[in-house]
């Protein structure tokens, strides 16, 4: 059944193939866009577009009317040096505090559907087992408003609605700026991702990551895991990351480079085999891609 779906975030790396996903799917779309680049590139997807403040409650509040469900994927990443200060967190702290508060007050207000995002880092090391949703977290200043981010998905449940969190591992997407970071750390013979070699780590291509979002729209209210459907370890990524790169090997940052660099980068070195069979088993969506494959193209 076709929905009017209002799409935070809808100019970002996962905005930017979950709006042409939301249209395909027969669906009414409205792109927030900040930019006359970016309102060509919804329009030319098929979306309507508009500029709406997600920190103006007033604002935010009239989405209600006018939608039937709203995907809030709005995120600010910061990167490098900036990563590692609490200021550089400012905004996306607050997209996924104050601006998901808003969007969902209006899907509560309204009975309607609101899908949030969230992040599968804060789960707890968990060796080679696999992690599903009821597996114990733990959270630094960094990720901690994923709780937030949560909260305002279980919010519209609750109110009688429809919320649903997105739990998404690592993003892959070549026009990705981590992604591109690590391709360039390579070059210069580094594997940038943190965690033991024996470690399994977690990943999801984007293209999937904006299937489950559509899929999402179906199901149950709850909190999923969108990850890759084999997820292997850091030792196998290095191997092919070296490959793709013309390098034999790759040496990799020392545990005390690491922990010197932050809490994010300890809590992204954890141990973790993410299950998206809940995911799966509510919507019927699954993941087509290994990120191990990718680093190649």
């Amino acid at each position: 059944m076709s929905q009017r779906i209002f799409v935070s975030g809808a100019t970002g790396v996962l905005g930017r193939r979950v709006v042409p996903a939301l249209v395909a799917a027969g669906h009414e779309v409205t792109a927030n866009v900040r930019n006359p680049h970016a309102r060509g590139a919804a329009e030319a997807a098929g979306a309507a577009t508009d500029t709406v403040d997600l920190f103006d409650r007033e604002a935010t509040a009239r989405l209600g009317d006018a939608h039937d469900a709203i995907v809030h994927i709005a995120t600010s990443i910061p990167t490098g040096a900036s990563g590692r200060r609490r200021s550089g967190w400012a905004m996306n702290d607050r997209l996924r505090s104050e601006a998901a508060a808003n969007l969902a007050a209006a899907m509560a207000e309204s009975g309607g559907r609101y899908v949030g995002e969230s992040i599968t880092f804060p789960y707890v090391d968990a060796g080679d087992e696999w992690i599903n949703e009821s597996h114990p977290r733990s959270y630094f200043w960094g990720n901690q408003t994923c709780v937030d981010a949560e909260a305002a998905s279980t919010s519209v449940t609750a109110a009688g609605g429809h919320g649903v969190c997105l739990r998404f591992a690592m993003f892959f997407a070549d026009d990705s700026a981590h992604v591109q970071m690590i391709r360039s750390l390579a070059k210069r013979g580094i594997y940038g991702p943190p965690g033991r070699s024996d470690a399994p780590t977690s990943w999801i291509h984007v293209d999937d990551a904006a299937s489950a979002v559509v899929a999402a729209l179906g199901a149950a209210p709850g909190s999923y895991n969108v990850a890759e459907p084999d997820p292997t370890t850091h030792g196998a990524h290095a191997a092919a990351l070296a490959s793709a790169v013309g390098r034999t090997r790759l040496r990799r940052l020392p545990n005390p480079i690491v922990k010197l660099a932050g809490e994010g980068l300890v809590s992204l070195s954890r141990a973790q085999r993410i299950s998206s069979a809940a995911l799966t088993d509510a919507t019927g969506w699954k993941p087509r891609r290994s990120v191990i494959d990718c680093w190649a193209t």
